[in-house]
């Protein structure tokens, strides 16, 4: 099925843009369908919803430089610290990476909107995809 993510309309027969399929979504869909969850929809952003949807990935682009930059200054003042009190163990060391990786990925699950794969919306064809039917071999084939 061929969805809009932002009204959850179904867009067959509609203009809408494509999603990208990042390593995000790719890792959503691996874990939905490990939990047998996963409807294998198709994601779009519908006419309508476009310009909402555009601002905000702007705004999520610019959310994540801050929080990069944020957590690059964080590592860094915790790895002088570290070096300024002349114990400098691999824990303390990793303890401050993983500080700043978690901030990485908190502001990343929480404000992740996907990107579209062009600006201009196009008419999306409806129905479900054929599927290929396999034929039954015969015996002595």
């Amino acid at each position: 099925m061929k969805i809009c993510i932002d009204c959850q309309k179904d867009v067959s027969g509609m203009r809408a843009v494509r999603i990208k399929e990042d390593r995000i979504i790719g890792f959503i869909r691996k874990v939905k369908t490990a939990m047998k969850i996963a409807k294998g929809n198709e994601l779009y952003v519908c006419e309508d919803d476009l310009p909402k949807h555009l601002e905000r990935r702007k705004s999520f682009e610019k959310t994540m430089v801050i929080f990069t930059v944020l957590a690059a200054i964080i590592v860094l003042l915790l790895l002088v610290t570290i070096l300024l009190s002349g114990r400098i163990e691999l824990w303390t060391v990793a303890s401050a990476i993983l500080i700043g990786v978690l901030l990485l990925l908190f502001s990343l699950v929480f404000k992740y909107v996907p990107a579209v794969e062009n600006t201009e919306p196009v008419q999306v064809s409806g129905g479900l995809p054929a599927k290929k039917k396999r034929r039954k071999k015969k015996r002595g084939e």
